[in-house]
């Protein structure tokens, strides 16, 4: 046997990529208790091999709500603009996620369904409020009236309810998506901008 044989072979980031897709994909049709067996069969690989890229499930979902994050933060950075008013940046940031999700079904399911979880590391919730790319907007919801006094889990639960209801309508009639998106930003704004 080739000395060579033995080594472990290169991590691929690719492959990472595509453990991280079968695992939105598993957890939007199967919530947080799919099995890592499934993940590794929808990448089509062998679960093993899962695990050399994530030491476990808790580690994979974590990563996973991270990278779904990210990718929406990119989306409601572009819609935003730091001189706009508290209200008009929040309508801009809503759309942008409302679109988002449109845009991204699965992804959309599988972070909805991470963000109500105690899957989510300490860590995790740092770094998710250091990529928001208007941290105000946070502020303003979480630490108001309603919910200053809370778990933040149930502000976010909340706000995925208004943000379900409308991306729920949306789908269904889709020639009347920007009113849904209006009617479903004044819902969100009431709850969570009062005084904007």
């Amino acid at each position: 046997m080739h000395p060579l044989s033995t080594m472990a072979r290169p991590k691929s980031e690719e492959k990472r990529q595509h453990l991280l897709h079968a695992a939105a994909e598993a957890i939007a049709q199967r919530g947080v208790g799919a099995p890592t067996a499934m993940i590794s069969s929808m990448a089509g690989v062998a679960e093993g091999t899962l695990f050399r890229y994530f030491p476990n499930k808790e580690a994979l979902f974590n990563e996973l709500y991270l990278y779904l994050f990210e990718n929406m933060c990119a989306s409601l950075a572009e819609a935003l603009d730091l001189s706009q008013p508290l209200a008009q940046r929040a309508q801009g940031q809503w759309n942008a996620y409302i679109d988002w999700g449109i845009a991204h079904p699965v992804w959309y399911k599988a972070i909805n369904q991470l963000a109500v979880t105690d899957i989510l590391t300490a860590q995790t919730r740092e770094k998710e409020l250091s990529l928001f790319p208007d941290v105000a907007l946070v502020e303003a919801g979480t630490k108001g009236e309603l919910f200053g006094h809370l778990n933040p889990d149930f502000s976010d639960a909340v706000f995925l309810a208004i943000a379900a209801a409308t991306l729920a309508f949306v789908a269904r009639e889709p020639a009347r998506a920007e009113e849904y998106k209006l009617s479903g930003f004044k819902a969100y704004a009431r709850v969570f901008l009062p005084n904007a």
